[in-house]
């Protein structure tokens, strides 16, 4: 504004800019505000979809406890359903497959479990989820299955990456071949296994010896192995 105007001339400039102006601040006042509000809004949400699903999950448990599972199976959809954005889901999922499982229904757990292995946000619930559900295929027959469902796995495919399950992926499909009797490939997951187990390594080892001694070529191998894994 120049300094050498008169009032009314300033008061006339201001004028013109308001006019040629107020619409677009006033535009961008409001989606400032809206997203301000609308930010506030989503956390409070968020919050209480939080805080419900948390209830849901405590009176899951509490089914669970009171031998009520067709009640806990009831929460565990309910959370499913309207409350998939919160960690409760994975939490969830498992409790009601291990309820199918204990019913007998094993098809229908492999499918919750493979549900939450999908819609879990943690990325560790996700690979129990499936390794149990892995599991329990393995105990129907369907080893071979397992065994293309764990190299997929390993492949990466789907965006699916066994990151630190790697070690117990390799001791399931070690399962599977050993179930089929392929005792080669059985020895070769465990031994795989136990170069990535992130659990306890003597299961595993005891697996393997259950296998029998080795061919000389797999025997050099395995004592490199134990040597390496007695040095660390």
């Amino acid at each position: 504004m120049d300094v050498n105007q008169t009032e009314e001339e300033q008061v006339e400039s201001l004028k013109k800019w308001w006019a040629e102006n107020s619409r677009s601040i006033i535009f961008g006042v409001g989606i400032g505000l809206f997203a301000i509000f609308g930010w506030q809004s989503w956390k409070n949400h968020t919050r209480t979809q939080a805080i419900e699903a948390s209830d849901l999950y405590q009176q899951m448990v509490t089914a669970v406890k009171n031998n009520n599972p067709e009640a806990a199976v009831e929460f565990s959809n309910e959370i499913t359903k309207t409350y998939g954005d919160t960690p409760y889901v994975g939490l969830a999922g498992l409790q009601k497959a291990k309820i199918q499982l204990q019913q007998g229904q094993r098809k229908e757990a492999v499918a919750s479990l493979m549900l939450t292995s999908e819609q879990a946000d943690n990325n560790s619930i996700q690979h129990v989820a499936r390794l149990r559900a892995f599991r329990i295929r393995i105990g129907d027959g369907e080893m071979k299955e397992v065994i293309q469902d764990i190299d997929d796995v390993m492949a990466e495919k789907n965006g699916v990456n066994p990151g630190e399950f790697i070690g117990q992926y390799e001791a399931l499909r070690g399962d599977a071949y050993r179930l089929l009797g392929d005792i080669t490939k059985a020895r070769n997951s465990y031994i795989a296994a136990m170069r990535n187990a992130t659990l306890d390594k003597r299961i595993i080892q005891l697996k393997l010896d259950d296998l029998g001694p080795p061919p000389k070529s797999d025997a050099v191998k395995a004592g490199a192995l134990k040597v390496k894994e007695t040095a660390k």
